[in-house]
C-alpha cells in the first residue's frame, strides 16, 4: 500500500524539467540537500554553500534528520530549513503546506548528499524543478545526472563535496 501511496505523489509532483550537465558559469541558484544525522552536516553545508557563492550561485540548504528523537540521538542542525519525522506523513512525503517552500523552488543546480535511500530524499530530488542533479546515492527512477558514490561512513561527504567541486570547475 505504501509503495502505491509513493508511486502516485511521485507522478503527480515530479519535476517535468529536462536535466543535464550545465557549466558552472550558466548556474544562478543551487539547492543543496544535506543529511541532518552527521555530526558536520553543518559544517559540510556551509564547505558546498561557499563554494557556490564564490562563484556567484546563491544556495538554500535543506537538512533531512528523520531519526526519532532520543537521548541516544543528538540534534546537529535545527530551523525551518530541516525536515523531521514530523515532517512527513506515514508514507514519508514531506508536508507540502509545511515544508514545501524549501524545495519547490526553480535552480540551476540540486545537489544531494544523503546516503540514504529513503523516499523523502527521493521525492525532494524528483520534485526539485532543476536543471543539473547531482546525488550521493542511486534511487529507483535515477533523477540524477551524475552520482557521487560512497556509502556510510567509508568515504567521508567532505571528500565527495571535494570531488564535487572539481567536477563542476571543470565542466565547460
Amino acid at each position: 500500500m505504501k509503495s502505491w501511496w509513493r508511486k502516485w505523489r511521485l507522478k503527480k509532483f515530479s519535476s517535468r524539467t529536462a536535466t543535464g550537465m550545465v557549466p558552472l558559469k550558466s548556474m544562478h541558484s543551487a539547492l543543496l540537500v544535506i543529511d541532518g544525522t552527521c555530526p558536520d552536516c553543518a559544517s559540510d553545508a556551509e564547505k558546498l554553500a561557499g563554494f557556490l557563492k564564490n562563484r556567484g550561485i546563491s544556495s538554500s540548504l535543506i537538512f533531512i534528520d528523520l531519526r526519532k528523537r532520543s537521548k541516544d540521538n543528538p540534534v546537529y542542525v535545527s530551523g525551518d530549513n530541516v525536515i523531521t519525522l514530523r515532517d512527513v506523513n506515514w508514507f514519508g512525503m514531506p508536508r507540502l503546506k509545511k515544508k514545501g517552500k524549501l524545495f519547490r523552488v526553480k535552480a540551476d543546480l540540486l545537489v544531494n548528499l544523503r546516503d540514504s535511500d529513503d523516499f523523502t530524499g527521493d521525492f525532494i530530488s524528483k520534485v526539485a524543478d532543476t536543471r543539473f542533479k547531482i546525488g550521493s546515492c542511486a534511487y529507483e527512477g535515477n533523477p540524477f545526472d551524475l552520482v557521487v558514490t560512497g556509502t556510510g561512513y567509508d568515504r567521508l561527504i567532505s571528500e565527495r563535496i571535494d570531488e564535487i567541486c572539481n567536477f563542476l570547475t571543470r565542466i565547460v
